[in-house]
């Protein structure tokens, strides 16, 4: 099969001839139609930062979309031609928090064709490469079906729209909410006003810096969606506007690699019994006055990834009318234009741009 592999970090992707992988007796193997190109891919295969990464060479590339072309001999409930979603979140089933539902605190965890939080998983990861090729090997549990007419552009997106619902959720986003949402105009932010709405928020505050790109995002709804700049200095009065004086029932961090500054600040907005997840890649500290804690009985907690199941959840959303995914922009690479292709979602486009490699 053709793949797109890396040898060394800041050196191209090379484009070349690797054999088809082998299936475990609880693996399905994919062809490819599909892999997204996330914004942080350039950051991966470049020197530095926090990423354990799986051994060179590698292939990377996470949510393939594609077709079941095999299935492992001990595979039940799948077969060969569906068009499915490849979830990127591996694991071990015997993990203690795995067999409680909460895969993502499992020791083992690791997001195929990116990256790792614990070196003992690297493994794993050289188990299971990425998407930045013809076919794709994973574990049938994280086999997502998909409607035959679900556009790939659409399905690539399914790992950061699941990631952001997930922490709605956990927000306690319900019919009637209050929702503010910082980083709103990344993948993740973008994502979380779409759903927000799609779940029934009455009012979405839309926190980011630049200011063209939150006009676009008030355009879903402008009668629920109210958008702040931060280039315009403090918001936590204009947040309590919006909310008759009282602040949010819940706050959605989605910022990705800048400080927690705004993260902050923002805390300060949550209505007294509020909830505030965090689920971006922000560095820094959160510092919280215990008497605020006490008077106020907040609720801050962190969100990582989603269930397999979610996307069904997601996929009736979307069905019904209730999220809308028309307003994404996409930009198509083929796998010989991977190197343009990583470079420009490397480029922080926003988040109603979606790249990616089309087979």
């Amino acid at each position: 099969m053709k793949a797109a592999r890396l040898y060394e970090l800041g050196k191209p992707f090379v484009v070349e001839e690797v054999p088809v992988p082998e299936l475990n007796d609880e693996d399905v193997l994919v062809e490819v139609k599909a892999t997204f190109v996330a914004p942080s891919m350039k950051e991966i295969s470049q020197p530095g930062g926090y990423f354990i990464r799986p051994t060179l060479p590698t292939i990377l590339g996470s949510d393939a979309v594609g077709v079941i072309s095999k299935l492992g001999k001990n595979v039940k409930g799948l077969s060969i031609g569906q068009y499915v979603w490849v979830n990127s979140m591996l694991y071990y089933k015997t993990d203690e928090f795995a067999l409680k539902g909460q895969e993502g605190l499992s020791d083992s965890m690791a997001f195929q064709g990116m990256f790792a939080f614990d070196p003992a998983n690297v493994p794993l990861l050289d188990e299971y490469q990425g998407g930045f090729a013809q076919f794709i090997k994973a574990p049938s549990i994280n086999i997502a079906k998909l409607p035959q007419e679900f556009p790939l552009e659409h399905a690539v997106r399914l790992g950061y729209l699941g990631t952001a619902y997930h922490a709605l959720k956990r927000a306690g986003v319900h019919y009637g909410s209050t929702v503010l949402i910082n980083g709103a105009t990344g993948t993740v932010g973008t994502s979380a006003v779409m759903l927000a709405l799609a779940m029934g928020a009455s009012k979405i505050i839309a926190i980011a810096n630049k200011k063209d790109r939150l006009q676009r995002l008030k355009q879903f709804n402008p009668n629920i969606i109210e958008t702040l700049s931060l280039q315009d200095g403090e918001v936590i009065g204009k947040i309590k506007e919006f909310t008759d004086g009282k602040g949010v029932e819940a706050y959605v961090d989605c910022l990705s690699y800048v400080d927690t500054t705004s993260t902050q600040q923002n805390l300060f907005a949550l209505k007294k019994g509020g909830t505030a997840v965090c689920l971006g890649g922000a560095t820094g500290n959160l510092t919280i006055p215990y008497g605020f804690l006490l008077g106020t009985e907040i609720n801050l907690t962190g969100s990582i990834w989603f269930h397999t199941y979610e996307v069904y959840e997601m996929l009736s959303l979307i069905s019904s009318g209730r999220l809308n995914l028309k307003p994404l922009e996409t930009k198509s690479f083929s796998l010989e234009q991977i190197n343009e292709a990583i470079q420009l979602a490397g480029s922080r486009l926003g988040g109603l741009s979606t790249v990616m490699i089309k087979f």
